[in-house]
């Protein structure tokens, strides 16, 4: 695809998805690949791989493209390949970017730099995010999502940053409506801001924003694809229905117990979830009952 193509497509439901490992620890490829099957053809217009529910900050930069290439041998335009890049380091960032988009990515998406936090004011992460964009030849995603890294950008930067024209889009998972509505005031016309927070999607996408990137979509995707067709068709007693299932199921799986609680969901409805890579724990059987009850009534009369 072309960059505009690409653009074009940057928006709707991406599922980030999970990082499966087998009993040894390694990533299970054979998992993941049956996983990403399941996301073709069914309304979702991609996938992310090694974001943060994919366990990035766990995976080897040699696994996070061993997952790029098996994604990439699955999906097929208009749906996009986007590839978790962002490292500590420019420098890192970039080597690993372009190994990624050699092997397929279509779209980067490159967290801010978060180690020296105190030290990553305005013009840092501005020349961080023009480098990156600058040195490659696919459209960069900014990530942002300040409860992990403790670093909010300021709407005006990236209101300078969206006017860089490589940098397409944003992913914003701070859960602040009021934050995403002013980012989408200060942004340039067709830049695409794509929520990361269930919980205020379907008010995020009447307020302007192009798409979501969700946990939930990896496991229940017919809720976050719903949310977002009725939106776009005007149904909003429909997406405000489809939006409490969401926000029902979000607190009882990703919000209470992280990652961990997606997989254990993934495990429910059939895919390949399995055991989060250490330091994170499994869920216990009592948890794992909480979030398969939890999956069972969130999905309760639809057709799955």
């Amino acid at each position: 695809m072309t960059h505009k193509e690409i653009v074009t497509n940057l928006r709707g439901i991406f599922p980030p998805a999970v990082t499966p490992f087998n009993r040894k620890g390694e990533v299970d490829i054979g998992c993941f690949r049956e996983n990403v099957q399941r996301y073709v053809g069914i309304g979702l217009s991609g996938v992310v791989v090694a974001g943060s529910t994919g366990e990035a900050p766990f995976l080897t930069e040699r696994e996070r493209l061993q997952l790029v290439e098996a994604a990439r041998a699955i999906l097929r335009p208009p749906e996009l390949l986007i590839a978790s890049t962002g490292l500590e380091s420019t420098l890192l960032t970039l080597r690993l970017s372009r190994e990624a988009i050699a092997r397929g990515a279509d779209v980067v998406l490159v967290i801010t730099p978060n180690y020296y936090k105190a030290r990553m004011d305005s013009p840092t992460l501005q020349g961080h995010f023009r480098a990156v964009a600058d040195g490659i030849r696919r459209p960069v995603v900014m990530y942002n999502i300040p409860q992990f890294t403790g670093i909010r950008m300021a709407p005006e930067t990236i209101a300078a940053l969206s006017r860089h024209p490589n940098i397409a889009g944003l992913k914003e998972s701070s859960g602040d409506l009021e934050y995403v509505r002013r980012i989408l005031k200060a942004v340039r016309r067709g830049f695409r801001v794509l929520v990361g927070s269930p919980v205020i999607f379907f008010e995020a996408l009447r307020a302007g924003a192009a798409g979501g990137v969700l946990g939930q979509a990896g496991y229940a995707p017919h809720i976050c694809v719903g949310i977002f067709d009725a939106v776009q068709q005007g149904r909003l007693k429909l997406g405000r229905d489809l939006q409490q299932r969401l926000t029902f199921l979000a607190q009882n799986t990703a919000l209470l117990y992280g990652v961990p609680g997606v997989k254990a969901a993934m495990d429910v409805c059939g895919y390949h979830g399995g055991p989060p890579r250490a330091p994170f724990m499994p869920l216990g059987p009592a948890q794992r009952r909480r979030v398969a009850a939890a999956v069972h009534e969130a999905t309760r009369g639809l057709d799955v």
